[in-house]
């Protein structure tokens, strides 16, 4: 066929629906995002085919320099082999229709690290139990619904740590859904499963439909995974108030992109409730013995969120968000203990009640349109406030019975990355959890903050191979009056491996 001929009814086609339906501002800046991803993905796999081409002729070369140095030194006649058919090839992607070889889309991300800190391997664990009147979910001694070890990515230690292998399929099933599935295996051999879910593609009025099991739009980290995240640990806020996942629970998403002259994306979740902190509920015998009630049908959490992003020029961009997400059944069990007759005695407190999360995010983005990032500019920050308005349902002390408990905690953390030279980048965060840290109601206190300070150098080798060093600093309220200040350090490996979708914003 002829190639300009082709091309051209391409084009009419593509302009024909363009012209006939007027396309508005927010339609366009969707349509532009869409086109900038399918564009990075095209010219990903184009630089693995050109990759495995050159190795392939090299290899080619290679053999026929051998073949010739043993063949011996008189007159051959030279015969044209055969081509084989495309039909009977059987490597390469010369058998593969285009549906098996890109659909659907397959990768692996391997993430380990070594990580030293001064107080026997326990600081990277500390972090994430940062002293809050409410005990965060943290150190109740239940399961939250029957997982005693959690949900971390692999527990670290002093020493060589695996924390995951990410496997990622992700597909277009037809002109209504895209599937998205997101394994992670640990250096133990877990499995876990991170997402899996299907999203619309063509609802009307910019409208988009989610179900399954996924990552919450709360907030602007929230929603990637750890191989995204410009440091190679969370920030306090965070793990503390959210968990090691953050808010990754099962239920439906539905966002709306109205047509207004910036961008705008609204959006409400609905979701089962299943949560690690924020949200979590006990065992069924924890439950009976602290007369706490049975855990409530799903949907229990239930999250809304905006995203506006005003047009600052071609080089600049900008992202501010607000969220708020509710639970309507929170539990937890306080333990404190007694020398009674000479003895310690330990008595629990069992507590539930709902609670209420707010969030703000602001992310600004410079590109410098120089070579592997050089220049470029990243700077995020985030606040986060939870608020637990609780009752005591069971007590030792049976005057304590039905008294009200609200627990206060927040925290943020800002970070910025600078692309200082091609393919380098240097990191600094700062991030506290505590900023108010306080319980009210019958009984009033107020507690002190934890806060580190981090500074990372990454080597960013290509898009599928990124190393990393970095140091901590960090004061951390582990009781009441108790604190615990040490340094960590980490080297870390990502590596990726297959075609991975584009990242969002």
């Amino acid at each position: 066929m002829n190639k300009p001929l082709l091309q051209g009814a391409l084009v009419g086609v593509l302009l024909i629906p363009a012209a006939a339906f007027p396309a508005s501002d927010a339609e366009v800046a969707e349509l532009r995002s869409m086109l900038g991803e399918m564009k990075a993905e095209y010219e990903q796999r184009t630089r693995v085919l050109e990759n495995r081409l050159a190795d392939a002729e090299r290899e080619a070369a290679r053999r026929r320099g051998e073949a010739a140095k043993s063949k011996p030194m008189t007159a051959t006649v030279v015969r044209s082999a055969p081509t084989a058919s495309p039909a009977k090839q059987t490597g390469g992607f010369g058998a593969l229709t285009s549906g098996s070889a890109f659909n659907p889309q397959i990768s692996v991300i391997l993430d380990g690290n070594h990580y030293y800190d001064g107080i026997d391997g326990e600081g990277a664990a500390l972090v994430g139990e940062a002293f809050q009147p409410s005990g965060g979910g943290h150190d109740h001694g239940h399961d939250h619904g029957g997982d005693e070890e959690g949900h971390g990515h692999g527990v670290t230690s002093n020493g060589f740590n695996f924390r995951e292998a990410e496997i990622a399929f992700s597909a277009t099933v037809d002109p209504y859904f895209d599937a998205h599935t997101y394994l992670a295996v640990d250096g133990d051999g877990n499995l876990d499963l991170e997402e899996a879910y299907l999203q619309t593609r063509g609802l009307p009025y910019g409208l988009r439909l989610k179900g399954g099991k996924f990552l919450s739009k709360f907030g602007y980290i929230n929603q990637q995974h750890p191989h995204q995240w410009d440091f190679v640990d969370h920030n306090l806020p965070y793990l503390n108030l959210l968990g090691d996942h953050g808010l990754q629970d099962t239920g439906v998403q539905l966002t709306w992109l109205p047509d207004l002259p910036i961008y705008t994306l609204l959006g409400v979740e609905a979701l089962h409730g299943s949560q690690e902190v924020f949200g979590a509920t006990l065992g069924d015998a924890e439950q009976a013995e602290l007369n706490l009630g049975d855990t409530r049908d799903g949907p229990r959490l239930w999250t809304a969120f905006a995203k506006v992003a005003p047009e600052l020029g071609e080089n600049h961009a900008l992202q501010i968000g607000v969220s708020y997400a509710h639970t309507n059944q929170h539990q937890e069990v306080h333990s404190h203990s007694h020398v009674h007759e000479g003895e310690e005695e330990v008595h629990e407190n069992g507590l539930a009640g709902n609670g209420d999360l707010w969030g703000v995010d602001i992310v600004y983005k410079y590109d410098a349109d120089a070579a592997y990032g050089q220049g470029d500019i990243k700077f995020q920050t985030e606040y986060l406030r939870s608020i637990k308005d609780l009752s005591i349902r069971s007590s030792a002390h049976e005057e304590l019975i039905g008294s009200p408990r609200k627990f206060t905690t927040d925290g943020l953390y800002a970070q910025a990355t600078y692309g200082f030279a091609p393919k380098w980048t240097v990191g600094l965060r700062y991030d506290v959890l505590g900023l108010t840290n306080k319980v009210s109601g019958g009984e009033s206190e107020e507690f002190g903050s934890s806060d580190r300070w981090t500074l990372d150098l990454t080597w960013n080798l290509s898009e599928f191979s990124r190393l990393r060093a970095q140091y901590a600093y960090s004061d951390t309220l582990v009781s009441g009056n108790e604190r615990e200040s040490f340094n960590a350090f980490y080297l870390q490996f990502l590596m990726s491996l297959g075609t991975h979708g584009a990242h969002v914003f």
